[in-house]
Parts: structure tokens; C-alpha cells; sequence
């Protein structure tokens, strides 16, 4: 009997796991204290789908169990902390809403729909409603739902498979050279530095914000002038987790241009002789440190916002720092077509430098930014 009384008035429960794959003998999980049979055999119901995975057959299935699933997957495929974490927002906020007493088991396609339906009429945190791009995404983080429950066999089929909403197109926003030492110019050189190396890093190496703030000078190699980026760091209920890389392709190696790699010879050696008595090991310091405290996605934003914004001139956009990095690209597209260099080989120099997964990422960023393909196709109608 897996629940049992016990004491006075107590209940316990006590449950089979399998037998352990070395000795032979028989695991159990076992917990005490409950005040009544009825919660012991909740938790009990709980300890057999959630940890034990046992299903009946025709059993209702919940979306809380669906995306335990999911967690468990994303554990196991080693996906990264902030894709874990941008699922988590989607099911706490609009997916588990929604499905709270759905049979995850049945649905059919026409409660998908009206759960899309459902997406468009919601607020967005940013006023307004929910964007066509915002609904997408979360229909696809819902057929990943789905797709788990054909992989553990608790469906044959998966529901989720509306065309896509139609996207509104955002032109992309980048400076140019000029425009950077524009904006450079607007970052207090000393009392600000670390501001202005952060946004040097994002236009000189094209890294994503999160690559760029996990970056210690154990990974700047300035004898032979690169950076291998190999995490990102991810700041979520005011904790910094140091984790993984966007995918296994963002792993690389960065070569950065002579003069820069003067500066951070510079500052490294300032910085160590700064902050030497608050560290061991100098080489583990984040290379923006001007204090014992890492600099961390929030202060970006804060000095983005509270100083940058009031310093911009009106013919001076401030840009996302998600944009500095298509302004790296912007850069070296421009630069390959002055030295002759083709289009397939920038494409594929393009793809490694950035760390995208495919050569398909690089070509549909970035190929607006060959103008004059446009023109040629034109003009080879003039042999028509």
C-alpha cells in the first residue's frame, strides 16, 4: 500500500521507483507528515506523472505536465538559459492561462485557432496588442509542446499547425563608421569607460550583448589579437547566470583590428592594477569591470536610457544594441564589395564571424544590404 496512516492522524506515502540498475534492490520514494489520506494521495498522483512518469492509458494530460516535459528535454539537448527562459515567460503568462484545464491528450486544431484568437486580443507589456511576431513565436514554443507529446507516445498527431500570421516588416537600423564615432563621442571616455568599451566590443566584433558581457580576459588573447566567445552571460531576477552560447555555431573565434587590441592591452593593465586587492586571479575579471562589480545587462539599460537617450542629436538615432551587431555586418558587406570580394564567400565569412547556425540565417539578415544585385538583374535585360 503506497499511502499509509501512521502516528496521530498523520498519513505517509511510500512508493516504488524500480530497482537500481548496480545492487538489484529496490528504490523508493518516501515522505512523511501529511495531515490527511487525501493529500497524501495527491502528492502521491504527483510523484508518479511528474517525476515517475507513469501514464494511464486515456489519462488526462496537462499542460503543466506537457511543459515539464519540455523542461526536462531542454536539460537534456542543453539549450541555453535564456531560451529557457523566454518559454518560461510564454507559458506562465499566455499558455497556461489558456490550457489551465484543457486535456492536452484531445485538442484539436480548431482549439489552437482559438487560442491564436485568444493571443490577439491580449495587452502587450509595451501597450497595445500582442504583434503578429510576439503570436508567432509563441505558436511555435506551443508545437514544441506538442511535438514532445508525440515523442513520449501520449499523442499520434500535432494540432498546432496554422500557417503563420503575416509579419509586419521593420527596416533594419545600422551606423555607419561615422555615425559610430558619432556616438562614441557621447560616452565620457573615463568616468564612462566601461559604457564605451561594452558598445567598441558589440560594433568591432559583431557579439551578441550577452557574449559580450560574459566576456573575462581569460578568453582575450592579446598576443595574437582575438576573442573566442564561448558563453553568455543572462541576468533574470537580479542573478547573472554565466551559461551556453545561443547554439553550438556561436562558438567561435573573433579577430579584432590592431588599434583595439592596444586599447585593451591598455585598460588591462590599468584595470588589474585597479582592482588587483578584490581578486585571486586578475585574468577572471569582466573585462568592463572599473569596480568590483560586474557591469550586468539592467545597467546598460539604465545608462542607455537615463543618459544616452538625452544625449543623442536629433539626426542621430540611438540604435538597439542588437543593431551594433548588424552595423558589424553592415561594415564588413561594405568593405568586401570595395575589395572586389564575392558575395557567397562574404555570406559564408559573415556566418562564422557572427556565430549563425546556417548559411540560410546570414542570407536572409543580411542579402538587402547588396543593392546593386537588384541592378544587375535589371541590366541583364538589356541583352534581352
Amino acid at each position: 500500500m503506497t499511502v499509509s496512516k501512521y502516528g496521530k492522524g498523520l498519513w505517509k506515502i511510500d512508493v516504488s521507483d524500480g530497482y537500481d540498475e548496480l545492487t538489484g534492490e529496490r528504490k523508493r520514494i518516501r515522505k512523511t507528515g501529511f495531515t490527511s489520506k487525501k493529500q497524501a494521495e495527491e502528492y502521491e498522483a504527483h510523484i508518479k506523472l511528474f517525476e515517475l512518469r507513469e501514464l494511464k492509458p486515456k489519462q488526462k494530460i496537462s499542460i503543466e505536465y506537457l511543459y515539464s516535459l519540455v523542461k526536462t528535454e531542454d536539460e537534456i539537448r542543453g539549450n541555453s538559459q535564456s531560451t529557457k527562459d523566454t518559454q518560461d515567460s510564454y507559458y506562465r503568462v499566455y499558455v497556461s492561462k489558456f490550457f489551465a484545464k484543457a486535456n492536452m491528450r484531445t485538442l484539436t486544431v480548431l482549439d489552437i485557432k482559438k487560442f491564436r484568437e485568444w493571443l490577439q486580443e491580449q495587452p502587450s507589456v509595451k501597450g497595445g496588442k500582442l504583434t503578429n511576431k510576439n503570436i508567432n513565436r509563441q505558436m511555435i514554443f506551443l508545437h514544441k509542446l506538442f511535438d514532445i507529446s508525440i515523442l513520449h507516445q501520449i499523442r499520434s498527431d500535432n494540432p498546432c499547425q496554422l500557417k503563420a500570421l503575416p509579419e509586419k516588416y521593420v527596416e533594419m537600423k545600422y551606423y555607419t563608421p561615422e555615425q559610430f564615432k558619432r556616438f562614441i563621442a557621447l560616452i565620457d571616455p573615463i568616468d564612462e569607460f566601461r559604457y564605451k568599451l561594452f558598445f567598441e566590443i558589440l560594433m568591432f566584433t559583431g557579439a551578441r550583448s550577452g557574449e559580450a558581457l560574459a566576456l573575462t580576459w581569460e578568453v582575450v588573447n592579446l598576443d595574437e589579437g582575438y576573442i573566442n566567445i564561448k558563453s553568455s552571460a543572462h541576468y533574470r531576477k537580479k542573478k547573472v547566470t554565466i551559461g551556453a552560447t545561443k547554439t553550438t555555431q556561436s562558438v567561435r573565434r573573433i579577430y579584432i583590428h590592431k588599434s583595439f587590441v592596444d586599447e585593451l592591452r591598455a585598460w588591462k593593465t590599468k584595470q588589474f592594477k585597479l582592482l588587483e586587492k578584490y581578486v585571486d586571479k586578475p585574468e577572471t575579471l569582466q573585462i568592463y569591470q572599473t569596480t568590483p562589480e560586474i557591469v550586468t545587462h539592467p545597467q546598460i539599460t539604465g545608462f542607455r536610457h537615463d543618459k544616452l537617450k538625452k544625449r543623442m542629436p536629433d539626426d542621430l538615432p540611438l540604435i538597439r544594441n542588437h543593431d551594433f551587431r548588424h552595423s558589424h555586418a553592415a561594415f564588413l558587406i561594405s568593405q568586401g564589395l570595395r575589395n572586389g570580394e564575392g558575395k557567397d564567400y562574404l555570406f559564408f565569412t559573415l556566418m562564422k564571424r557572427l556565430g549563425h547556425s546556417s548559411i540560410t540565417t546570414t542570407v536572409n539578415t543580411y542579402s538587402h544590404l547588396f543593392p546593386s544585385q537588384q541592378k544587375e538583374i535589371a541590366s541583364a535585360f538589356d541583352d534581352f
